[in-house]
């Protein structure tokens, strides 16, 4: 919500404009006085880190009734207020509606009762509303991500992983509890990124007879050979006869029918909505409040609208039809539509809670004709089991290992087969294939770096001529290739050499993994994320480094010729200035920079981030930078150079990482499915693209990529680089510019 705030206050103040806050919610609309405050640039710095909200939050019953809406109505009045963004859940937006639809006879009463005048009546005659949503259960129907949920699920997963690590060292079973009342989006999303063995949501109830379903799967799963077992349960979870199912009942359930192995139950409850933000919940609800301040601007003769999120793009929506479908979600779920409420709740909800059953699922094993959830498995084929291939190609990304897991999880049920090639395009060539065990890869789904190995190499012909070899002695029918831009290369070089040697002529897909998110036909690749967010915390350690002495850091991140990290990060951050490659660097914008500093740390600036990516120009690098605003700062302040290495490839893949990386495995799988059931044998990429998964033929390679740069043609997220000066430096000479917003179609 913060930033959302600090978005707000600084758009309203760049347009000309005067923000102000009110404290506590509709409790300080009611109650006036110090509650309600102008404020400055200054009042929201710093505050991009911090968790919860600085305005602070209150229920307010007296808002309900007539007397505290003409309250509410009169002191917005006094303090010249007629346009409101209200920051809130379902309870916040539904009762501005009403507030909004009450204003005009607010105002009248207020009038005839002599509290404001004719002339306070006549030029706040309507009042002009936005919304934001700001809800961790992610319960609003019509946006595809709510502020704080990314957050929320951050601290699930990092609770998730660490009892995993107990679970597996006692052999133990962990029941843990999420939020999510009436939506099951922060359990269902937690069980997948943190496989889980079984989940219980709202959305998908089991049938009454659960207990023994529950019991036979995570007993298969422990013959399976399988350490550690984890439920995950919305605290909403019901039957499909509606009778709660609360975790200590699934504590004790679990408890009995393993044979007295105690089930252990942990609660998470307010510590989900606790701690830092997460990177996405930084630079999203950035560009929320600024197209926000925007709609109250521009859009006073509209209906009060809900700015929201779909497909990573804003789209503006009637606040009053957000309501009445978020209504309509719950009403479903009481009156036994589940169906509807699942597809209400958006496409990755609705897509993932149709897989969740088969990646929990135990292997298919000889004589088990259901899993144990009471499912059929698919019918036993009549044909040989399929053999897939599974390397990696390029740098090491968060989340490679996520897709070979999920790879070979969906696979066990079906009686195919994943081979795991050791050691990139080397390990193929040489023929070191083996297949995958599903119990092993049982915690692969959050291990950092990628099992499997990988190099950054492309063959060259004579080495194709020994991967056909090496197909054709392991019996590969198809091969997907999780990685970056060599992964790419590499399927175009396999795929022109199917003429020379026809074992190449078999399905081939290229899964996007790459931190620095520079490649075609995929807004977003498997690692960036982590990436972003391991930047963000280090860019919050610096910025407080400097907390004690007028400092200016020239920070340097990966991404190679694309500047995705150094423009998002930015704006998670809050940097006064972002070098990009996409951007020409010229002396007369390092000069530019270096007055500005100046003259901002000569009026009491504490700190200057200037953020470069690593291939930013090719004659100004971060130590010249370092060196030329060093020299114009003199003893006004210092200058110091940090890049931040290899420390972006590491760490454990973020929830985003993991939920990606699980939907592009699958779309790989179907793909495969579909062409060797047809008898094709196209070699492509996959992505995803605007919301959808877009299969490229890989002949398209060289149109996508810009000549001579690996990065595509066309990249989304340039359209918002001037959002982050507009709003985190105030003495930026960037044009104030409109956020790209759809119509949401």
């Amino acid at each position: 919500m913060n930033a959302a705030i600090r978005a707000v206050v600084r758009a309203t103040l760049r347009l000309g404009g005067q923000p102000y806050a009110i404290h506590e919610g509709w409790a300080g609309a009611v109650a006036g006085g110090v509650a309600i405050r102008a404020l400055t640039w200054d009042d929201v710095g710093g505050i991009l880190h911090m968790g919860g909200t600085v305005l602070g939050a209150a229920r307010c019953p007296e808002f309900r009734t007539r007397e505290g809406l003409r309250a509410a109505a009169r002191n917005l009045v006094q303090h010249g207020i007629d346009r409101l963004i209200v920051i809130g859940g379902d309870g916040s937006l539904r009762g501005t509606e009403e507030f909004r639809d009450e204003w005009p006879s607010l105002l009248e009463e207020l009038h005839e009762e002599g509290a404001i005048t004719a002339g306070q009546r006549q030029a706040h005659r309507a009042l002009t509303v936005a919304g934001l949503v700001g809800s961790i259960d992610n319960d609003m129907a019509g946006t595809d991500m709510t502020i704080g949920a990314d957050t929320a699920l951050h601290r699930i997963l990092e609770a998730i992983d660490a009892l995993r690590s107990t679970a597996a060292s006692h052999q133990r079973t962990f029941v843990v509890e999420v939020m999510g009342r009436h939506c099951g989006y922060l359990a269902l999303m937690a069980a997948v990124a943190g496989a889980a063995d079984a989940v219980l949501i709202p959305e998908d109830p089991p049938a009454p007879d659960w207990p023994d379903a529950l019991v036979s799967r995570l007993r298969a799963s422990r013959e399976a050979g399988l350490r550690d077992l984890i439920v995950v349960v919305a605290e909403g979870a019901t039957d499909s006869t509606g009778r709660p199912i609360s975790s200590h009942e699934v504590g004790e359930v679990v408890t009995e029918g393993l044979g007295g192995e105690g089930a252990r139950v942990t609660i998470l409850g307010h510590v989900q909505r606790g701690g830092r933000p997460s990177a996405y919940d930084r630079w999203m609800p950035t560009l929320l409040g600024y197209a926000a301040v925007q709609q109250v601007l521009h859009g006073t003769d509209i209906p009060a609208q809900v700015v929201g999120v779909r497909n990573n793009r804003l789209v503006p929506l009637p606040l009053a039809t957000l309501v009445r479908d978020t209504t309509a979600v719950k009403t479903s779920v009481e009156q036994g539509d589940f169906a509807a409420a699942g597809a209400a709740r958006g496409r990755s909800f609705s897509g993932l809670s149709e897989i969740v059953a088969e990646l929990c699922a135990p292997p298919r094993m000889p004589g088990r004709l259901a899993d144990p959830r009471g499912a059929a498995y698919p019918p036993t084929p009549t044909r040989a089991p399929r053999r897939i291939a599974v390397l990696h190609a390029g740098g090491v990304a968060p989340g490679m290992n996520t897709a070979v897991r999920t790879l070979v999880r969906s696979t066990s049920v079906t009686g195919d087969v994943v081979l795991g090639v050791r050691g990139s395009v080397p390990g193929l060539v040489a023929g070191r294939v083996a297949a995958l065990d599903w119990a092993d890869l049982g915690d692969w789904v959050g291990r950092a770096g990628a099992e499997l190995g990988t190099r950054r190499i492309v063959p060259d012909p004579d080495q194709a001529a020994q991967i056909a070899e090496t197909l054709v002695r392991e019996g590969i029918d198809a091969l997907v290739m999780v990685g970056g831009i060599e992964a790419y290369r590499t399927a175009a070089v396999l795929h022109q050499a199917r003429v020379a040697h026809p074992a190449l002529a078999i399905p081939m897909v290229c899964v996007p993994a790459t931190i620095d998110n520079n490649l075609p036909g995929a807004e977003l690749s498997i690692g960036a994320d982590t990436a972003l967010n391991t930047i963000t915390a280090a860019l919050d350690k610096i910025r407080m480094s400097a907390s004690a002495t007028q400092r200016c850091f020239v920070v340097e991140t990966m991404g190679g010729p694309c500047g995705y990290l150094a423009m998002m990060s930015g704006l998670a951050a809050g940097a006064e200035r972002v070098y990009l490659p996409e951007e020409d660097i010229g002396i007369a914008d390092l000069a530019d920079d270096a007055e500005r500093m100046t003259r901002t740390f000569e009026q009491g600036r504490q700190l200057w981030l200037a953020i470069r990516g690593e291939q930013a120009s090719e004659h100004y690098s971060a130590e010249l930078m370092t060196r030329i605003f060093e020299k114009e700062g003199g003893d006004l302040f210092d200058v110091r150079q940090i890049g931040l290495g290899h420390v972006q490839t590491g760490g454990e893949p973020t929830p985003f990482d993991r939920l990606l990386a699980t939907r592009l495995a699958r779309a790989a799988l179907a793909h495969i499915d579909h062409e060797l059931t047809t008898g094709e044998a196209s070699t492509c990429y996959v992505g995803e693209v605007n919301g959808q998964e877009r299969f490229t033929p890989i002949t398209q390679l060289a149109e996508d990529l810009e000549p001579m740069v690996d990065r595509p043609r066309s990249q989304w997220w340039l359209d918002l680089r001037s959002i982050g000066s507009v709003v985190s430096d105030r003495h930026a000479s960037s044009p104030v510019v409109g956020v790209p917003v759809t119509d949401g179609s």
